[in-house]
């Protein structure tokens, strides 16, 4: 897509989006940081951590599938431009690469815990990650469906 067909689709001239941005690449950029941050907001209210680590994952699958079903564009948005990494700039990667501070910290919980095997973030986030690929070929998954994904994720973890 080009920035004149962006600017057409806002309704705007494309010399109003260089106002903004130097190019498609920061504007595709600004975008992904601004609404990854947006899908991540409330994660931390999300997760519980005086309970067990199990519940904290089906916690944490909860609210990115809950996150997916209210903003599906904006979750594909996000999922698309970090499979197509060459279209944002290194600052959007870095960000794209620090995760969200209380999802962090759960990895971190679940690889000092003796009942989970150690696996890198990147694994992890793999993982947590399957819920919504499964939502975009079966949008209509019910709360069954996800609470087995959601134990085969906690059963491929376990030790």
């Amino acid at each position: 897509m080009t920035t004149a067909k962006i600017a057409k689709n806002a309704g705007v001239s494309p010399a109003t989006i260089y106002l903004h941005y130097q190019d498609k690449t920061d504007l595709l950029s600004r975008l992904y940081e601004e609404v990854k941050v947006n899908l991540h907001d409330g994660l931390d209210q999300a997760i519980d951590q005086s309970q067990s680590l199990e519940v904290q994952i089906r916690q944490a699958i909860t609210f990115i599938v809950e996150q997916y079903r209210k903003y599906p564009k904006q979750a594909y948005f996000v999922g698309t431009l970090w499979s197509n990494q060459e279209l944002l700039d290194k600052q959007a990667i870095e960000f794209g690469n620090t995760m969200e501070v209380s999802l962090a910290d759960l990895f971190e919980r679940l690889q000092q815990s003796s009942s989970f095997a150690q696996l890198s973030d990147d694994v992890l986030e793999i993982f947590f990650t399957v819920p919504t690929l499964v939502l975009e070929r079966q949008p209509d998954l019910d709360d069954k469906g996800l609470e087995q994904i959601s134990n085969m994720i906690i059963k491929a973890i376990k030790k």
